[in-house]
Parts: structure tokens; sequence; C-alpha cells
């Protein structure tokens, strides 16, 4: 069951598609206010149009603290506080072998993933802490508890983006704020899609993801989101500085090869 969620507020990065998207669909259904941050302003005015009043759409720039410290202020501003904040705005960034890859690509790698969920969790902490109470929730990947799921640069970030909310979670715990991390794998999006090749064709995504699930189903924005959703709720009060893969048991159980159980 949905927890309802009238009159509580998020801030969403990334919010404009994909998981992002899923996530400020699902808070909206649920009866909350969400405010969208972006950089893609053209599909962050659509999703607002789509949801109605309860969205509020935002360019944000995960990079930016100023824009962290404007997205938060302006959800305590406009709705009296900050309940939730999902800290998921991504890319693949920074892709080739240990020695192709550039110094600056890494940087900005960097920045986006892991910088900017530091930058994330700090104005939120910054905005809840008075209130006592409020949960942030960063998107990690598989990635972020095995290597060899991604390129260098993203599964090092995604790495420390988990050691980052394991530590977050030990400061902010006593002041009744918690921090989590939900880690999808291979997630159909146009993220997949452009992966795949067909940058544009969520069915050709669909498909390929589906045929290499173990359960030939593969995993959802929609997916990833009610984990999120989770994470952020009452249900998951006494979790906290820890990660919920999803993944249909498919990313990490094969990167750990466990040749045993099929023996």
């Amino acid at each position: 069951m949905q927890e309802d969620l009238t009159g509580r507020t998020a801030v969403v990065t990334g919010g404009a598609s994909g998981i992002g998207a899923a996530i400020a669909r699902r808070w909206v259904a649920a009866g909350g206010n969400v405010l969208i941050g972006d950089i893609d302003e053209r599909s962050g005015a659509a999703l607002t149009d789509e949801l109605g009043p309860a969205a509020r759409f935002v360019r944000f720039d995960v990079t930016s603290e100023a824009d962290h410290a404007a997205a938060c202020d302006l959800a305590l501003d406009r709705y009296g506080a900050l309940d939730a904040f999902f800290a998921n705005a991504g890319a693949v960034g920074a892709t080739g072998s240990i020695e192709g890859t550039r110094r600056d690509e890494w940087d900005a790698t960097v920045a986006l993933l892991l910088t900017g969920a530091f930058l994330s969790i700090k104005h939120a902490v910054r905005v809840m802490r008075p209130r006592g109470r409020g949960a942030i929730v960063c998107t990690g990947s598989v990635a972020s508890v095995r290597g060899g799921l991604g390129p260098h640069a993203y599964t090092a970030a995604k790495h420390g983006l988990l050691g980052l909310v394991e530590s977050a979670a030990v400061e902010i715990g006593r002041h009744g704020l918690r921090v989590n991390c939900v880690a999808p794998g291979g997630t159909v999006s146009a993220l997949a899609a452009r992966l795949a090749g067909a940058p544009d064709d969520l069915d050709a995504a669909y498909a390929r993801l589906a045929a290499a699930s173990s359960s030939g189903v593969p995993t959802t924005a929609d997916d990833v989101a009610a984990a999120a959703l989770f994470l952020a709720g009452p249900g998951a009060a006494r979790i906290n500085g820890t990660r919920l893969v999803v993944d249909g048991g498919d990313d990490v159980p094969s990167a750990k090869g466990l040749p045993y159980y099929a023996r």
C-alpha cells in the first residue's frame, strides 16, 4: 500500500525523466508536493504540466551548491518543510579503459555523481534538522556494490556514494534524519536506450534488458521509484545508512560469480 503523502514535500534531482520522473509521479499520486530539479527545462516543464499544481520545476545543476541551497530554501518557503530529498541526478560519465580515461572527464563524472550527492545531503540536512525529521534517498547503482558493472569513474563514484551514505547516516541519525541508497541494476530508461544504440527507443531498451534478465522481466524506472519511496517512508523508519538493490536478482549475483548454486 502506498503511503498517504498529503501535505508532504519532496525535492527530486534529475526529476525530469527516467527514475526521477517516476519518483515525482508516485509522490504526487500519493498526495504530496514535489519540486522537480533538472537541467532539462523542456522535459521538466512538460512533466510539471502533466502533474499539475502539486509539482513545480526548478532548473537545477547538481554540481552547483547555490542550486542546492535555493531548491531546499524554496521548499521551506513555499511549503513550510522538506520531508524528503531524492538525490537522483546522474549520467554514465567518462567511459573507456583506465589508460584512455581523460582527467577532465573523470573529474566531471565525480563532480556529478559524488560531489553532487554530497551537496544534496548537506543542504537537505540543513533544512531538515531543525524539525528533527526527514529522509534522503540517493540513487546509487549495482556499481555501488560490485566492480565491473560500469565504467571506472562511474563505479568509483557510485562506490564513494555508498560510503558517503553510510558515513552521513551515523551523524544525522541522532537528529531524527535518515539517508539511504537505492541501487538499481540495468533499468529501462532513455539512458539504457542510448547505451543500446537507440536513443529514443524505450521498447528496444526493454527488449534488450528483458533478454538479459534471468526472469525475462527487466527492471523499470517505476520499480526503482517504488523502492525509493519506501526508503523515504515510515515503513523504513529503522532503516538508515544502507542500500537497497533493485535488479531482479541479476546484476549483483552474476558479478559475484555464484556457480555453486548451479551445481
